[in-house]
């Protein structure tokens, strides 16, 4: 049980730190993918515990989520540059 907690903790602080590296257009697209992964885990084993880094899941999930709309708004551009 506390071996869980700890792993909710620890993919908490790695979806922040994911998500932060994801908002780079392009570089940070593994990193975005890795964001919302644990995201999606954390959201499936939501327990009634305390999570201390509760707050830190939904910023990384958010810059992950910039990050992966950056990426495609960046692809899209150089597709219509390109197509000219």
């Amino acid at each position: 049980m506390a071996n869980d907690r700890v792993q909710i903790i620890r993919r908490s602080l790695r979806c922040f730190f994911c998500g932060l590296v994801g908002i780079l257009p392009g570089i940070g697209l593994p990193f975005a993918v890795v964001a919302l992964g644990d995201w999606v885990f954390l959201l499936r084993h939501k327990t009634p515990e305390w999570n201390p880094a509760e707050r830190y899941v939904h910023y990384g999930a958010q810059a992950a989520a910039a990050g992966l709309l950056l990426t495609l708004l960046l692809a899209a551009v150089i597709t219509i540059e390109i197509s000219r």
